[in-house]
């Protein structure tokens, strides 16, 4: 018999790349993560001026039981999440030194990622012209607002902000009861979510970064990547835009209603704030809908004969769908419709998602283990919505303590001796503690409940999440 083959050997796609990440908040941040978890290393510059160091390190949060510690810098939830897996290098890049040892690096570093706006880069001599003389070969990501051409290319920009300019915030708002006491599109436009701008960027930016690095193994060819966030916007609203350009129609306001399909939207379940969601996208959908009630007479009432008649009668359908939901849970309700072939999900809260069966299952909540200096305790943290069949991904640990590759990139990569970085640390370009500012206040839980800051809270959460 011939020997059995032997197994593959699962390598991460991205190793012996090295990224130098320049930016800061969530958009290209999460996609150095994402690189990280692909094998990549990345080199995160921090600084130890508390006033310029990332905001997520300093006072996004959150903080472990709603407590910045003494160790506040290295605890923020958001900080942890948007930097795992990536090495700190703290540089002041208001210093001509910084620069001259920014350039440098760029020279051992494959891809550079960065996030401000235009004229920033061009006066610290880092833009793409200036550093490409250093790497021929170099792939730098620019991500701005608004690109660096045309009349808005300064402009500063955060995602609330953005979603107006790229045409989103015109399609998102709530039905609003009109004069005859019936449900109407809404007047008031509405902001999509959670800096939905910035992960759009983030995996635009990992798409045209993967092409580039492609192109480059082929031709041996660098190249820098122009990423206007108010574009990437623009691009899920097309439908919208065809309609406009073909019909001269403005697409309504409907919230979680849809222009064609019924019943579509969500629905109250058993329990405090439990919702699922139904979409019935045709008349095998509606069938299955019916028979998943147990109401198969449904199908046969005139008032919801066909698409056009359920459309118009949308509110005494919701009503009848509703008090069935109200009886059950969403997950009962998700898996009976989902058993009779219609399209639901259960709505889940963060609770839910956290103890949900199927991210358990997929693995989806990776565990990092911090280290001890940190501070934290074991977490769960987000992966990816994907799996490789050959290669590895993987959280490869948690987000950098401040400054701890500071020997490790100026030592051993750029070859600085001990001299010199004793002068920089004396300067304070490099350490590893804030200098200036402090923790950020906390606010009790109580009082963010009254403030509607949150919807609420757990005060026994810990017992409730799976054991790491």
């Amino acid at each position: 018999m011939p020997p059995a083959p032997k197994p593959l050997k699962r390598l991460a796609p991205l190793k012996n790349i090295r990224v130098l990440d320049l930016s800061r908040v969530f958009a290209m941040p999460f996609a150095g993560a994402n690189l990280a978890d692909l094998g990549a290393e990345v080199i995160k510059i921090d600084t130890c001026q508390a006033q310029f160091m990332d905001t997520t390190r300093t006072l996004t949060g959150p903080f472990p039981d709603n407590q910045p510690g003494e160790l506040w810098w290295e605890q923020g939830g958001t900080f942890q999440n948007l930097n795992r897996g990536k090495r700190s290098l703290t540089l002041d890049l208001r210093s001509e030194e910084s620069q001259k040892i920014i350039k440098d690096l760029v020279g051992v570093c494959d891809v550079v990622l960065e996030n401000f706006t235009p004229r920033v880069m061009a006066r610290f001599g880092l833009d793409f012209q200036s550093l490409r003389d250093r790497k021929p070969d170099l792939i730098m990501v620019s991500n701005t607002g608004y690109g660096h051409s045309g009349p808005w290319s300064n402009f500063g920009a955060m995602a609330s902000a953005l979603e107006p300019t790229h045409g989103t915030g015109a399609f998102m708002g709530y039905m609003e009861e009109g004069e005859d006491g019936r449900l109407t599109d809404g007047q008031v436009p509405n902001k999509m979510g959670n800096s939905y701008s910035d992960f759009l960027a983030t995996w635009t930016a990992l798409s045209s970064l993967m092409a580039a690095l492609l192109r480059r193994a082929r031709t041996g060819e660098g190249q820098w990547i122009d990423l206007a966030m108010y574009q990437t916007g623009t691009t899920v609203i097309g439908a919208g835009l065809l309609d406009y350009a073909f019909n001269g129609r403005r697409t309504q306001r409907i919230g979680n209603r849809h222009p064609v399909w019924s019943p579509h939207g969500v629905y109250p379940c058993q329990g405090h704030d439990q919702w699922v969601a139904i979409a019935s996208r045709d008349e095998s959908d509606w069938q299955a809908v019916c028979l998943g009630m147990g109401m198969p007479e449904l199908a046969s009432d005139p008032r919801f004969a066909d698409p056009i008649d359920r459309r118009r009668h949308q509110e005494e359908l919701d009503e009848i769908i509703s008090a069935w939901t109200s009886a059950r849970t969403s997950y009962q309700v998700m898996e009976t419709l989902q058993g009779a072939g219609a399209p639901a999900g259960a709505v889940l809260t963060a609770k839910q998602a956290l103890t949900d069966p199927q991210y358990l299952d997929r693995g989806f909540f990776e565990t990092v283990h911090n280290p001890p200096e940190a501070g934290l305790r074991p977490k769960g943290y987000v992966g990816r919505g994907w799996k490789f069949s050959r290669s590895e991904a993987e959280i490869r640990g948690p987000a950098p303590r401040l400054g701890e590759a500071n020997e490790y990139v100026l030592g051993e990569l750029l070859g600085i001796d001990q001299d010199r970085l004793k002068v920089l640390a004396e300067d304070r370009t490099i350490g590893n503690l804030p200098e200036g500012g402090g923790a950020p206040g906390a606010v009790p839980l109580d009082e963010q409940v009254e403030l509607g800051w949150i919807a609420e809270y757990d005060a026994d959460y810990l017992e409730k999440l799976p054991r790491v």
